[in-house]
């Protein structure tokens, strides 16, 4: 099985071969085997039959189908992660899978724009990913969480127009106070963010984290986590682990407060006396560490984002997320490849040094 993007092939039989085979590395005790199994094949058969289907089917379906089909592909996607950390899975495969779920998700916005110009629409908008919904969880706080925490910082200007969507209002989608500020570092001119969450509990409360004296942080982030399921009660992860031994059909697949340890990471806390907390995804906090100290340690490289298709500003070796392990080489003036003929979406060029 394999699915061209972008010139590259999913190696599809590797993807289903992260299944975790040994129920003693599962970080969640509240997973069980035989529903990690079930849910395993969910999720990613669910990614694969769409990512197939949009190959076959992208011009002939209608808008409203395909819709359907790209935001499940996200969900599928984001819950994969979600239960592969808690299996035990090694964090490279949630940071293998988030460049395919960034252009997903772009996929997904211009098939929403689509729709909304097609007759099925019938004139009415509506936000790509809605923040006064499920949608805030499901899909835009993991978005954010996940590529921070896995080296994808710099992918979150291409996050915020998608939730911003101001097609469907011109001043774009009503802020978030947790979210502006967990991508302030990362993209500009998004103004001062407000003092409240969309939904309320239990995000609003990182807030003053934000707020607080460093020294004071750690003890705030530790009460959070205590508070953090309680609070949780109208989030769509609460009360998902089995409740008896004859429980069918649930769609359990981990609690984890992936915001708390993507604020941990962004504001350097020293997570000691909460680390070991049930919640908190401290494997996910220190390998965004390592990362950021790699990253550190290595010569500068001038940062330059070209669009394919468009020239590119500076002789030298480029990377895209497009295609990962390739390093081509441009000169300048040179018109970078769009890889239009694969599945991907608009692809980026980012230069990666002379050398």
């Amino acid at each position: 099985m394999s699915n061209q993007v972008n010139d590259l092939e999913i190696d599809w039989e590797q993807w289903f071969n992260e299944k975790v085979k040994n129920n003693e590395r599962y970080r969640d005790d509240l997973l069980e085997e035989g529903m990690y199994q079930k849910r395993f094949e969910t999720f990613i058969s669910g990614v694969y039959s769409v990512t197939d289907g949009f190959q076959k089917y992208k011009a002939s379906a209608k808008a409203s189908k395909k819709m359907a089909a790209g935001r499940r592909r996200i969900i599928d996607t984001l819950d994969l992660a979600s239960l592969q950390y808690s299996a035990g899975s090694g964090i490279d495969f949630i940071q293998q899978l988030y460049p395919y779920l960034i252009n997903w998700t772009e996929e997904y916005a211009d098939i929403h724009s689509q729709y909304h110009n097609s007759s099925e629409a019938e004139g009415r908008f509506v936000w790509h990913i809605a923040l006064g919904t499920e949608d805030y969880w499901y899909m835009a706080l993991r978005l954010i969480c996940f590529g921070l925490l896995t080296g994808y910082a710099d992918q979150m200007a291409r996050i915020m127009p998608i939730i911003d969507y101001t097609e469907a209002a011109p001043e774009g989608q009503e802020k978030d106070g947790l979210i502006e500020r967990l991508v302030a570092p990362f993209v500009a001119n998004r103004g001062i963010p407000p003092n409240e969450a969309r939904r309320h509990l239990p995000y609003r409360k990182l807030i003053k984290v934000f707020d607080a004296e460093p020294q004071k942080r750690s003890e705030l982030m530790l009460q959070y986590l205590e508070d953090w399921y309680e609070a949780s009660r109208r989030e769509p992860y609460y009360n998902q682990h089995p409740q008896t031994d004859i429980d069918e059909g649930y769609l359990y697949y981990g609690y984890w407060s992936w915001e708390a340890a993507a604020v941990t990471w962004l504001l350097d806390i020293d997570d000691t006396i909460y680390r070991e907390h049930q919640f908190y995804p401290k494997d996910l906090v220190d390998f965004a560490k390592l990362q950021a100290k790699e990253l550190k340690n290595e010569s500068p490289v001038e940062r330059i984002k070209v669009k394919g298709g468009e020239k590119c500003l500076k002789t030298g070796y480029w990377i895209t997320p497009a295609q990962p392990d390739t390093r081509p080489y441009f000169t300048e003036g040179e018109i970078l490849p769009t890889l239009s003929q694969s599945d991907w979406g608009d692809v980026y060029w980012y230069f990666d040094g002379e050398n």
